[in-house]
């Protein structure tokens, strides 16, 4: 007898036809494929390479309302042994390995579920589809990049006998590497940030891609975000309770990261132009001259602001009262302060032209009554009595602006709401 490797129909009755794989070589003979006659209705059995089962749990797959025609996905072969196709092989697994399977139902235009209680998967054409091309993505852009790698070093070797490879995009890489996100921008590395910075420039060029609507809806999208996650770092040093040096160098560090927020501080259009400017020696950044904390100058006009900041821990009145149960006395910080910030600006408007004239080509700067501003305290850590005292001594601060680390808060927030209103 020759030998045979094929389907058989061991039995045919009035409902269904039942065929067997045999591989006279191999000694295989099992349970391949049910056919019936009356519903459109086709059960496969996988099976494995040298026999047996294909899977650890899953025994059958059953096929409805497909008229023969198998959709994408699965195997349509009897001499691949049935069952999920070799690019989802991956999916197979972890349903191998995590739950316990033991029938696919696939109807064209059915309901897709996970029935762990009936043990029984079910997926229709489209989601197939679904996952042959996310699979296919994954391959390919493997494939592709170790072809692309593979070329690259031959090309250092023999420069001058194999050629530079032409750079490509694999369609839906991106697709896929961004399905893993987060939405955490930290996720994000340095080289990253710059990769999707180029994109952007470049898709903004033609206006086939991103219309302005477009473009613009995305940058208030992005603009959110980053409001949204400077605001969270700002909320995780407001839970600090520590006060110091320390404390005060990370307000200091953040306020250098997101100096936009200088903007909201002093209500005009104003860019960071030095942190720690040295305002009393022959130079602008004169390492023997005084400073302060941030130099801020406006935008249009290249006039100068001077910040001084302590921490949102710093105390601003004393704990007893002076006079009486309403009456309380500024702490030494904030007077202190105060007295600083305004010895900076008075040393800066002696010297202005002797400095400006000895920072030449490190940019313009004016100084027109320079506004002075303190970045300090909390007014939550104030009771009413206290809040009463300090919007007295506040309110006739005449040319020092007295601002509290939670005000500040609000009107972040406040941007981030204006933002977010339709």
């Amino acid at each position: 007898m020759a030998d045979f490797k094929g389907e058989r129909v061991e039995k045919d009755g009035p409902t269904k036809k039942i065929l067997f794989y045999h591989d006279t070589v191999a000694g295989i003979k099992q349970l391949s494929s049910e056919i019936y006659k009356k519903t459109d209705q086709i059960v496969h059995y996988p099976r494995g390479f040298e026999g047996g089962d294909k899977y650890n749990t899953i025994k059958k797959f059953t096929y409805l309302g497909f008229k023969g025609k198998l959709p994408v996905g699965v195997v349509k072969s009897i001499t691949f042994g049935w069952g999920f196709t070799k690019t989802l092989n991956p999916f197979a697994y972890y349903l191998n390995d995590n739950h316990d399977i033991d029938e696919v139902i696939i109807e064209k235009g059915g309901k897709v579920d996970l029935d762990l209680t009936n043990k029984k998967l079910y997926l229709n054409e489209k989601s197939l589809e679904t996952l042959q091309n996310a699979f296919s993505s994954i391959f390919k852009k493997n494939r592709d990049e170790v072809d692309f790698v593979l070329k690259v070093n031959l090309h250092s070797l023999f420069p001058s006998k194999i050629s530079s490879p032409p750079k490509t995009y694999i369609s839906n890489a991106l697709a896929t590497s961004l399905a893993s996100w987060g939405n955490a921008i930290d996720e994000f590395s340095d080289a990253d940030k710059n990769a999707i910075k180029d994109l952007f420039d470049k898709l903004s060029i033609g206006t086939d891609f991103l219309t302005k609507d477009a473009l613009a809806k995305t940058k208030e999208i992005v603009d959110n975000k980053y409001i949204q996650e400077t605001l969270k770092k700002y909320k995780d040093l407001m839970k600090l309770k520590t006060d110091g040096d320390g404390l005060e160098k990370q307000w200091q560090e953040f306020l250098k990261d997101n100096s936009w927020i200088f903007s909201s501080i002093f209500a005009q259009p104003v860019i960071l132009y030095k942190r720690e400017a040295y305002v009393g020696g022959k130079t602008i950044d004169n390492q023997n001259g005084k400073f302060n904390d941030f130099l801020i100058k406006n935008s249009l006009s290249d006039n100068v602001s001077f910040l001084e900041i302590k921490t949102h821990k710093t105390k601003m009145l004393d704990n007893t009262s002076y006079r009486g149960e309403d009456v309380y006395s500024a702490t030494k910080d904030l007077t202190g302060c105060i007295v600083q910030v305004l010895n900076q600006r008075d040393n800066f408007q002696k010297e202005f032209y002797a400095t400006k004239g000895k920072s030449k080509g490190k940019g313009n700067f004016e100084t027109f009554n320079s506004k002075c501003v303190v970045l300090i305290g909390s007014t939550k850590d104030l009771d009413e009595n206290q809040k009463y005292s300090f919007e007295l001594f506040r309110s006739n601060s005449r040319d020092v602006e007295i601002l509290t680390f939670d005000e500040l808060q609000t009107k972040i927030e406040s941007l981030q709401k204006l933002m977010t209103t339709k």
